[in-house]
């Protein structure tokens, strides 16, 4: 059902996908999409896609992208707040690698370095677009800002507490929990897109 549904949401919205792939083109003429890898179901990784926010060859500086990062394009800024860069990856769920709901997938570095054996409990799910640890990360974000090592302030204060959301979320989630998820997620992101307040 998730990849029907991924594949109609894709044909639906392929002028937006189209739109927003040019304007990242015409920032710098370069490649619109970005190609990360992460960790998905079982600890294997994959290639997950999302529209550039970063300018070209910055993207490697760190794995932690933190809050008013000037790696971020002033476009990929209001697409990152708005999360609209992470639509192409409708075309993950089409393959498999993602669900709609799920933890978010981490980079095989950050997972390689801090994750415990509680912490890999998450890797027994799909990962996905919408999760609880992942809204309530949009909005503790801001604890990594100014930090001399923001990775390691990411996995003390904020990876711990996503994944500990996430894993007892998905061990009874159901339907109905689905739906309410997803209504507090997208209005949190319509408060990101009119608000200052932990835009990134």
């Amino acid at each position: 059902m998730s990849k029907v549904f991924a594949a109609v949401l894709l044909i639906l919205l392929s002028p937006v996908l189209a739109g927003i792939a040019v304007l990242v083109w015409l920032g710098d003429r370069k490649a619109p999409f970005f190609i990360a890898r992460r960790t998905g179901l079982g600890g294997g990784t994959f290639a997950m896609v999302k529209f550039r926010t970063m300018r070209p060859g910055t993207s490697d500086a760190s794995a932690i992208t933190e809050v008013r990062d000037n790696r971020i394009t002033p476009f990929g800024s209001f697409l990152r707040n708005t999360k609209l860069d992470e639509l192409p990856q409708l075309f993950n769920i089409l393959r498999g690698d993602m669900a709609f709901f799920g933890p978010r997938p981490e980079d095989p570095g950050i997972v390689a370095r801090y994750y415990d054996d509680e912490m890999r409990r998450s890797l027994l799910f799909l990962p996905g677009l919408f999760s609880p640890g992942t809204l309530w990360a949009l909005t503790n974000l801001n604890r990594i800002e100014g930090a001399n090592d923001a990775e390691d302030v990411y996995a003390r204060e904020i990876l711990p507490e996503r994944l500990a959301r996430d894993t007892a979320y998905f061990e009874q989630a159901g339907f109905m929990s689905h739906t309410q998820l997803a209504m507090k997620t997208l209005a949190t992101l319509l408060h990101r897109a009119v608000s200052a307040e932990n835009r990134e």
